[in-house]
């Protein structure tokens, strides 16, 4: 399945890791690591948000997953996007913490003990130590049938059983080296 939305990410055991407001002049995605660079200008407390980071410095983008719009109904952290312009809050990444990563691009394929790097916009494995290590991996969701939209069922070329949307999706526990 490829992703139609964005990333999405979990902080459950980020434990006494800082919390800082950055801010980009792009769309920023949940999940996404990214650098700390100076103040905003007029700003006080909010910084800004760099494309690149380093093993010492690494800052992970999770902020609430409301939306911008007032009566917006549809609030799922995969149709939220941190919007240029806008404070977002990032994760200071230190020794020992986890947090798990979701809804990446079906080309991302990573297994429990890979290293992975985050640049491009997006997680992929890393060819050395980078101090983000995948811990565990889990599958959750399952295809169900519906009726005449979605793709036919895997296997079944005479279309017997109707079609299917596939609702699974991978979440990669990451934890900080």
């Amino acid at each position: 399945m490829d992703r139609k939305t964005y990333m999405t990410v979990e902080t459950t055991n980020l434990n006494g890791c800082s919390c800082f407001s950055l801010q980009s002049d792009a769309d920023v995605e949940n999940g996404a690591i990214v650098g700390k660079g100076d103040l905003v200008a007029g700003e006080k407390s909010v910084y800004t948000a760099l494309d690149t980071y380093t093993e010492d410095a690494m800052y992970l983008v999770a902020h609430p997953a409301w939306s911008y719009k007032n009566g917006m109904t549809d609030q799922n952290e995969e149709n939220f996007i941190n919007k240029a312009g806008i404070a977002f809050k990032v994760y200071e990444l230190k020794k020992d913490r986890k947090y798990k990563v979701g809804n990446l691009p079906s080309t991302v394929t990573l297994a429990k003990g890979d290293f992975v790097e985050f640049k491009d916009g997006a997680y992929a494995k890393a060819a050395s130590d980078t101090k983000l290590k995948v811990v565990d991996v889990e599958e959750i969701g399952f295809p169900y049938c519906i009726g005449s939209a979605g793709v036919v069922i895997t296997g079944d070329s005479t279309n017997e059983y109707g079609y299917a949307i596939d609702t699974r999706n991978v979440k990669y526990t990451i934890e900080v080296q």
